[in-house]
């Protein structure tokens, strides 16, 4: 994806309809084992404020919020936000808030102090020495999950080179591991395999992918695009299968003199 603001608002905003809910079943079991590799990486959420950079759907602030003392998700999405907000209401969860915003234009005096850890997953909201520097103004711990140089698509690998569109991983972790060498910080990193099916209508999928390529510069060829359904459509239906490498990084900014008033 080309990345504008205008690209990645239109990119998030088409997908929030069709993206993972955090009470989901599909989605639990992976929130769960991420949770306790977390754990297991000195990372606890009990009774802690939580900072959730790019939270989408609340993928993980919702669910954190049963235990943590608080959670604030930010994202630049209304689409994805106004999920957020019908699965906090569906939940009746009562310390999980929200604010629409881009991280990176969000003033540090908002978040400065105000939290025990700051959490970014999957999410191009961090991507700059000031969205690190950000993330370690709010909290004394940070942890960020991102892409880790693999993405397989059967379907999108096709469909993006009939269009002359390359598709891969994002940059996630190389990017950020570079950011904090550079800030002389000592992270500490866990690589993990994931995968996931999706299962949409014809018409669906090919509404998905013509802002894939709109985000990329390219008009879809709807044409070709229903010759390369073809293979994948059962009953009208059309399964996709993702795999991936996620990187889990975890760091503690420079101790500093804050005081955390309250969420």
């Amino acid at each position: 994806m080309k990345g504008t603001k205008a690209n990645e608002k239109l990119y998030w905003n088409s997908r929030a309809a069709n993206y993972p809910r955090p009470f989901g079943r599909s989605n639990t079991g992976k929130t769960r084992r991420m949770l306790r590799l977390l754990a297991g990486l000195g990372v606890g959420f009990e009774g802690r404020r939580v900072l959730d950079i790019g939270c989408g759907t609340g993928v993980y602030a919702l669910p954190l919020a049963a235990t943590a003392a608080g959670v604030l998700g930010v994202d630049s999405s209304a689409a994805m936000l106004a999920v957020y907000r019908a699965e906090r209401r569906a939940k009746g969860i009562k310390n999980a808030h929200c604010l629409r915003a881009e991280w990176s234009g969000l003033p540090a005096a908002r978040v400065k102090g105000r939290f025990d850890i700051a959490f970014a997953s999957m999410t191009a909201a961090v991507k700059t020495r000031a969205d690190i520097l950000k993330m370690e103004a709010a909290a004394p711990l940070c942890v960020y999950i991102g892409w880790a140089g693999l993405r397989r698509n059967a379907l999108l690998e096709h469909v993006y080179a009939a269009h002359g569109v390359k598709y891969g991983a994002p940059e996630g972790e190389e990017r950020t591991l570079r950011l904090l060498k550079a800030l002389g910080r000592r992270p500490r990193v866990v690589r993990v395999r994931d995968s996931w099916t999706k299962t949409a209508s014809v018409a669906e999928t090919l509404r998905e992918l013509a802002v894939s390529m709109k985000v990329n510069g390219e008009k879809l060829d709807e044409e070709l695009a229903r010759e390369l359904l073809r293979p994948l459509t059962r009953r009208g239906k059309v399964r996709q299968l993702t795999l991936a490498r996620k990187a889990v990084i975890v760091w503690r900014p420079p101790l500093r003199r804050a005081g955390r008033p309250a969420l």
